[in-house]
């Protein structure tokens, strides 16, 4: 893709207090909201501008008052969906846990939320199929979102391995890396199964073999 280059981190929140910026943000937080769920399900280049600003329900012109092109878009999507990601990862700070079980539960949530037939995946692993030779703009967005989850495992298994629920010898980050690896392996081929069998051999596999 040409155009200006996106930056990947976009402030989602600056207002000047005014009604009409309050307006202004309004529709962009539609956009954002309803646009994010039309590229998840059927891909970036599969919806148009017209399929976003329609599932939001505003007038189409209204997009490039917030967003330079699709691209811009797509970048600050991916964004939304690290930022909802990283919600979901709370329970790995829970100290009331052992940290291997912090770990377990938090993939237990992953694998409890698809619901299959049709469920759309991992966007970030989507985007990264679909988009890395396409757009350089939304592959660093993707990667610095892959690269803040390593990080967020890393240093749970650290601890799993200061505890003694690990064996010491492999570092935090490749262990890490190699997990979010062998889920984004598991989503795709449950995406192609469509069911959740790959998810649950995933949990099996990576507790009783990897992370044991």
């Amino acid at each position: 893709m040409g155009g200006t280059p996106v930056i990947c981190a976009l402030d989602e929140t600056k207002t000047t207090g005014h009604i009409s910026a309050m307006a202004k943000l309004n529709v962009r937080e539609q956009l954002l909201s309803a646009g994010l769920e039309a590229l998840h399900a059927r891909g970036f280049n599969a919806t148009s501008v017209q399929d976003i600003t329609a599932a939001a329900g505003v007038p189409k012109g209204s997009f490039y008052n917030h967003f330079a092109s699709k691209e811009d878009f797509g970048a600050a999507a991916i964004q939304r969906y690290a930022a909802s990601a990283h919600a979901r990862r709370r329970i790995l700070g829970d100290a009331g846990l052992s940290p291997l079980t912090r770990l377990r539960r938090y993939f237990e949530s992953l694998v409890a939320l698809p619901r299959y037939p049709g469920a759309p995946g991992c966007m970030l692993g989507n985007f990264g199929a679909e988009l890395s030779n396409q757009s350089p703009a939304i592959r660093a967005c993707v990667g610095t979102a892959f690269a803040e989850w390593t990080a967020a495992l890393a240093e749970v298994i650290g601890q799993a391995q200061r505890a003694g629920e690990l064996p010491s010898g492999d570092p935090p980050e490749a262990l890490a890396a190699f997990v979010i690896d062998a889920w984004e392996g598991a989503v795709l081929r449950a995406k192609v199964a469509q069911n959740r069998t790959p998810l649950d051999a995933f949990l099996t596999m990576v507790f009783s073999r990897i992370l044991a």
